[in-house]
């Protein structure tokens, strides 16, 4: 059954209706230019991207020391 309540709970902030604004804007992004973009702290914004990573709506790749972000297919 789908996690509906981590789901709701995941996009309700605004912070992270940003983040998913720019990825759906931009597709995949590293996470150093949506912090540049977003104007928060690395530890801000990487906080907010563990939430939308564990309820499954967004997804990462590293390529070397460079974490970059995509929206996951639902």
């Amino acid at each position: 059954m789908f996690p509906f309540p981590k789901f709701f709970k995941a996009i309700g902030d605004p912070v992270r209706q940003n983040i998913l604004f720019l990825l759906n804007e931009n597709g995949e992004m590293p996470v150093k230019d949506l912090v540049e973009k977003l104007g928060l702290a690395q530890s801000t914004v990487s906080h907010h991207l563990g939430i939308l990573r564990k309820a499954g709506i967004i997804k990462a790749r590293e390529e070397g020391t460079r974490l970059t972000i995509a929206c996951a297919a639902m």
